[in-house]
């Protein structure tokens, strides 16, 4: 680690970077907890069916497929903190159009400018972990921005219940999401180093040598194709709230609160599989995570007793978040000295695996009579077919590298 980068992080901004992370991080999550905790009150307000609507998630998911292309070239020539606070303000925008909404169109409108800003901020927040961070607090700093997901559900999914029952769903965006992408774009502004622009070669040769290490790479290749299932996976997040909304009939206010039961899981999931990456190893813990989150993921759906669905819902989630959190380490250090990109390109086929989850919700939710038993059968066979792609291709290259050498 350089005696700049060392000196970054000892400073007061340093400290307040990874805040800055999680702040961005808990913003890109809000736009689908609004979706997956009031989908049928938003279906109904747009007047379409819950599994039309499920597709204003498969648009940003959609988005992610572009943007990860389109970022793995942008990260090389532009500086990541512009990158940065660009994605920022892109969905404080798409959170006013949302509010504005008045009919299926222009709800697909704000879901693509969130989708957009929410691709790129993931991107951008784990390469600035990756370019800042030494590596042996990467894995740490990961869980914890893996861990937002979940408290994004546990808070925000009861607190957008709660608004819904008295100002209904289109004040959210308004009072929630758009100031808190300005508080994230002040400290952005203010935390993130600007890094000097240095002389490169053209981008043409220097895109092509990063696809050529990546796509030559089995084990990068591995991470990227269980990425993609692992994303049909945690589709279980999106659909979980309806799934009792329909088959228990609760209310949005309750459907938050079990929301944020299993979120609960989730937060210790990912918060505490950063010291686990460090002793278990990246491979082996997002292996035996898939397993054990692809299964739980099926059962939950058939257990008639609500509170021992949830307790199985918690399970899986608690299991999700260490898959999630193992496996974005493993991809982060697949190619060291193209990390934003391969994050991009991951961001890519976690996309395609998004639109398969929502296009498969969609179908099977239309055509089956709402058969979520039938959705998290699909769902939950995707999480056991990452976990074995990962066990069977990937390899995690860290071990070959001192805990305290950083690549970035």
């Amino acid at each position: 680690m350089g005696s700049e980068e060392f000196q970054f992080v000892k400073s007061l901004k340093g400290h307040l970077l990874l805040p800055t992370l999680l702040l961005a991080s808990f913003l890109g999550f809000t736009g689908i907890v609004l979706l997956s905790t009031l989908l049928v009150d938003i279906a109904s307000s747009l007047k379409v069916p819950i599994g039309t609507a499920s597709q204003l998630a498969a648009v940003s998911s959609f988005l992610f497929l572009i943007i990860g292309f389109v970022m793995s070239a942008l990260s090389i020539r532009f500086k990541h903190k512009s990158l940065f606070l660009f994605s920022v303000a892109i969905i404080g925008v798409g959170a006013l159009v949302f509010f504005l909404a008045s009919d299926f169109a222009t709800a697909l409108l704000s879901q693509i400018l969130m989708g957009t800003g929410d691709g790129m901020c993931s991107i951008m927040t784990y390469s600035l972990i990756g370019e800042l961070l030494p590596l042996e607090e990467r894995g740490w700093a990961i869980g914890l921005i893996a861990s937002t997901q979940f408290f994004a559900f546990a808070f925000f999914a009861p607190l957008s219940g709660f608004i819904e029952s008295i100002a209904g769903w289109r004040l959210i965006p308004l009072w929630f999401i758009f100031p808190l992408s300005i508080a994230c774009l002040a400290l952005g502004l203010l935390v993130i180093p600007s890094k000097p622009r240095q002389e490169r070669p053209p981008l043409s040769t220097e895109y092509s040598q990063a696809f050529k290490q990546i796509f030559s790479n089995k084990s990068a290749v591995a991470c990227l194709v269980g990425t993609t299932f692992f994303l049909i996976l945690s589709a279980i997040t999106f659909y979980a709230v309806s799934f009792y909304r329909v088959d228990f009939s609760v209310s949005p206010t309750t459907g938050g609160i079990l929301s944020s039961f299993a979120s609960v899981g989730g937060i210790f999931g990912a918060s505490g599989s950063g010291r686990l990456i460090n002793r278990w190893g990246r491979k082996r813990l997002a292996v035996s995570a898939a397993f054990v989150a692809g299964i739980f993921a099926i059962l939950f759906t058939f257990v008639p007793n609500m509170w021992i669905s949830v307790a199985f819902w918690l399970v899986s989630a608690f299991s999700v978040a260490m898959m999630g959190t193992a496996l974005t380490c493993l991809v982060l250090e697949q190619v060291p000295e193209f990390r934003a990109s391969m994050m991009s390109i991951s961001i890519t086929f976690g996309g395609f695996g998004g639109v398969l989850s929502f296009i498969i919700g969609g179908l099977v939710l239309n055509l089956y009579a709402t058969s979520f038993q039938l959705l998290m059968i699909i769902i939950g066979a995707s999480g056991v077919a990452s976990g074995l792609v990962v066990l069977l291709f990937a390899k995690d290259p860290s071990k070959t590298r001192l805990p305290t050498q950083n690549t970035a």
